[in-house]
């Protein structure tokens, strides 16, 4: 930590995620669990969290293969933000869709951590979508059309 904290004075994206490592042999916590490149085969999660424009890794959890979804890191994810003083705290989260659920977003709104998470597009959301391209006085131009 006392080598990457004097860079987190600056404003910065922390990045969050998973990555599934397949593995040969028995080690231990390996488990069979999603794993796309080598179905059957156990693996480990690493959970990883990082700056996003420096790549410079913060933390990294290591999980069983069962353990691929971003709930099972956000308690070492809170942990670490929690531990870091006020000036020091990420400008923003971002995930992808494995983090984008109510629970994740609920405990950064606790926290008033800024965040961006990919959004799983359900029929319930699709619909909400729908109706906000439908209401074009709600829209302003950014810029772009």
């Amino acid at each position: 930590r006392a080598v990457y904290e004097p860079l987190l004075s600056e404003p910065y994206v922390l990045d969050i995620d998973n990555t599934v490592k397949p593995l040969y042999g028995h080690q231990e916590g390996a488990e069979l669990g999603y794993n796309p490149q080598k179905p059957g085969r156990p693996s480990h999660n690493y959970h990883t969290y990082f700056i996003g424009s420096l790549r410079v890794v913060l933390g990294v959890e290591v999980m069983p293969g069962k353990k691929s979804a971003g709930k099972h890191s956000l308690p070492g994810l809170w942990r670490m933000i929690d531990a870091l003083p006020a000036a020091c705290r990420p400008r923003m989260i971002r995930g992808d869709v494995s983090y984008g659920n109510e629970n994740s977003m609920l405990q950064a709104e606790e926290r008033d951590q800024p965040y961006l998470f990919k959004l799983r597009q359900t029929t319930k959301v699709r619909r909400q979508i729908v109706c906000l391209e439908r209401d074009a006085e709600a829209w302003c131009d950014a810029g772009d059309g």
